[in-house]
């Protein structure tokens, strides 16, 4: 082979490389083990603040308390709001129970618990920005589908990973796909695009929130852009408590939006 030759493979060669995305820090499962570990062990709740503001300018703000509870195949959490007047006792319920996930939704003006399927999972609730999937996706982690290594991440000047997560096929999963930064040191997705064909909406965790408790990295406030509305949601998180459990009650959607 000429000496021409030789150089153009080699220079091919190192396009290729340069191109190949370098192996993973982790592994899927060690991905998810470092998820989970962030997540709660036993039940916690926690102050929360909603703040949309839509195309026009206008705000709104909803406040409440989130309640969160996990067992080894069980997940259950409850979003429950004290203001604006108007939606005082307004409620949201999630349970995921071997594999299986249903949402729930009561509204005082209403008087009814009614169950949420469908395209009604991707609506915003309560008028705050945040669908039941989104409220699901930030509490909930990675449960199911699958996650693929995209390559490494230095935004923000931060060591992170970035990945693809792939939901599991079910009727009420609207996204087809999330493109996820993973944090290196904090294993916290600092950074989604949630995509639902086209881009649909991303997700930025203010890096200058996090902190860690019990051996645990949190985010305080994160920021939910949705490009389809041209709205934005900033999601404030106040300190959690943390208890052994929650009363059945609690999670029950013929009782849960009565609880105090």
């Amino acid at each position: 082979m000429t000496r021409q030759g030789l150089l153009a493979r080699a220079w091919l060669a190192a396009l290729v490389l340069a191109a190949a995305p370098a192996s993973a820090a982790r592994d899927e499962a060690a991905l998810r083990a470092c998820l989970r570990a962030n997540l709660p062990s036993a039940a916690v709740s926690q102050d929360i603040v909603i703040t949309q503001t839509d195309a026009g300018g206008a705000v709104k703000r909803l406040s409440g308390r989130w309640y969160w509870q996990r067992s080894d195949s069980r997940q259950r959490a409850m979003l429950k709001l004290s203001a604006p007047e108007d939606l005082n006792g307004a409620a949201y319920l999630f349970i995921r129970d071997g594999g299986k996930e249903t949402f729930w939704l009561y509204l005082p003006s209403v008087g009814q618990v009614r169950k949420v399927v469908g395209a009604t999972v991707a609506q915003s609730l309560f008028g705050s920005g945040l669908s039941a999937f989104d409220l699901k996706f930030l509490f909930s982690g990675l449960t199911g589908g699958q996650v693929r290594y995209l390559g490494s991440d230095g935004r923000g000047g931060r060591s992170g990973e970035r990945w693809r997560y792939q939901p599991p096929s079910a009727p009420d999963i609207l996204y087809d796909k999330v493109e996820l930064v993973i944090d290196d040191l904090w294993c916290l997705p600092t950074h989604a695009d949630l995509f639902g064909g086209v881009p649909w909406k991303t997700l930025e965790v203010d890096p200058a929130s996090v902190s860690k408790r019990d051996g645990r990295w949190q985010a305080g406030r994160v920021l939910l852009t949705d490009l389809r509305a041209s709205n934005r949601s900033e999601i404030r998180l106040g300190t959690e408590l943390v208890v052994e459990s929650f009363p059945e009650s609690r999670f029950d959607p013929r009782k849960f939006y009565r609880q105090p």
